[in-house]
């Protein structure tokens, strides 16, 4: 067999997932402290609004993501994992580095926080 008929297997890896968290209080969250928590944790984080029904289409980042919902609602869209993920104020999702997503704001627009490692 010649070395360029050689097939080389790719390395065996875990594919990673999405990972949603719900707001589980009463009382809707306040922008500062969502920040002052995504800060503690390690993370570089801007305010991001979009427009009722605006939205990304699906791309990656080579970094972490995170994002946290302020106010409105935002559809997350995990073509990978065939999921759609429907967030409300409170909600985050953190998404590893090379997972697809895209993005779509509900009726009322979206505030959430973006925030990257």
């Amino acid at each position: 067999m010649s070395e360029l008929a050689r097939v080389l297997k790719f390395p065996a890896r875990t594919r990673q997932r999405a990972q949603v968290t719900l707001w589980a209080e009463v009382a809707r969250p306040s922008e500062e402290a969502l920040r002052a928590q995504v800060a503690a944790d390690g993370y570089q984080v801007v305010r991001w609004a979009s427009e009722p029904a605006a939205g990304y289409p699906p791309h990656l980042h080579i970094y972490p993501e995170l994002i946290w919902l302020v106010n409105g609602s935002l559809t997350v869209i995990l073509p990978a994992e065939d999921r759609l993920l429907e967030l409300g104020p409170g909600d985050r999702v953190e998404m590893p580095a090379g997972l697809v997503h895209g993005a779509l704001a509900g009726p009322d627009g979206a505030v959430y926080l973006l925030a990257t490692r």
